[in-house]
């Protein structure tokens, strides 16, 4: 599987990294993605209460959506929405009528109807909630394709599974599969996607190395030590003349 930086990969998809307004992400995060350390946690002292946990994840799917010209995306796993509403933006900027359809048996409607009062109401209407898990909901779109499939829900080996066999089929450009670890940060039994991740045959697949490697890494962790990312698959035929 190639291995490539954040940074590269945009620059291979004809991005300025440069030029991205990275407040407008921030923006974003800051509502549905910002993280906190507790108080017994070593760095909580050394280096503050709130971190940017893989900012680069909304700027990687927000490049996919308008480099190659993408009007829908099917995610599994909503969490707190990040993904979901970087995505919508991108469908916002790019002036198309894109959908996105996000799966999650704990989305939370004081919670979305609260996020309508920080993020703009014309990004809501790209965006259709379902809430459950992905095996009460998929048979409910089992007809629908997408072109872009962003699979973070159930991180266990036997939930990844279920999700890629549920999604490998309905993808018509891109599969992003979130939480890959590589052997030496495998996490303790509960993050086991990189297993599965392992087993899919494709020719297209690649590790892109992110997590705080264009946001400020108050850790101070240089490239090589970034041992986490994000696997893409791409439908063979997806290149330049989509951009």
């Amino acid at each position: 599987m190639r291995q490539v930086h954040i940074r590269q990969k945009l620059e291979e998809m004809g991005v300025a990294v440069d030029g991205i307004a990275m407040g407008d992400f921030d923006h974003i995060g800051e509502f549905t993605a910002k993280r906190d350390r507790k108080p017994d946690d070593v760095n909580y002292k050394k280096y503050g209460m709130y971190f940017r946990a893989n900012y680069e994840r909304g700027i990687l799917i927000y490049h996919l959506i308008r480099q190659f010209n993408l009007t829908s995306m099917l995610e599994i796993g909503f969490g707190r929405g990040y993904a979901t509403f970087c995505a919508a933006r991108a469908f916002h900027d790019a002036g198309v009528g894109g959908k996105i359809v996000t799966i999650d048996p704990n989305l939370d409607e004081a919670y979305i109807k609260a996020l309508q009062h920080v993020l703009p109401n014309d990004w809501f209407t790209y965006i259709t909630f379902m809430k459950g898990t992905s095996q009460s909901v998929m048979p409910k779109i089992a007809d629908s394709r997408f072109d872009l499939v962003y699979i973070d829900g159930d991180h266990s080996y036997g939930g990844t599974r279920h999700d890629w066999e549920q999604t490998k089929d309905k993808f018509d450009k891109f599969l992003l599969f979130d939480d890959y670890h590589l052997p030496s940060k495998e996490d303790k039994g509960t993050i086991q996607c990189s297993q599965l991740i392992d087993e899919v045959d494709d020719p297209s697949k690649e590790l892109i190395i992110m997590d705080r490697r264009l946001f400020f890494d108050d850790r101070r962790f240089t490239d090589d030590k970034i041992d986490y990312g994000q696997v893409l698959l791409t439908k063979p035929g997806v290149g330049r003349d989509d951009w």
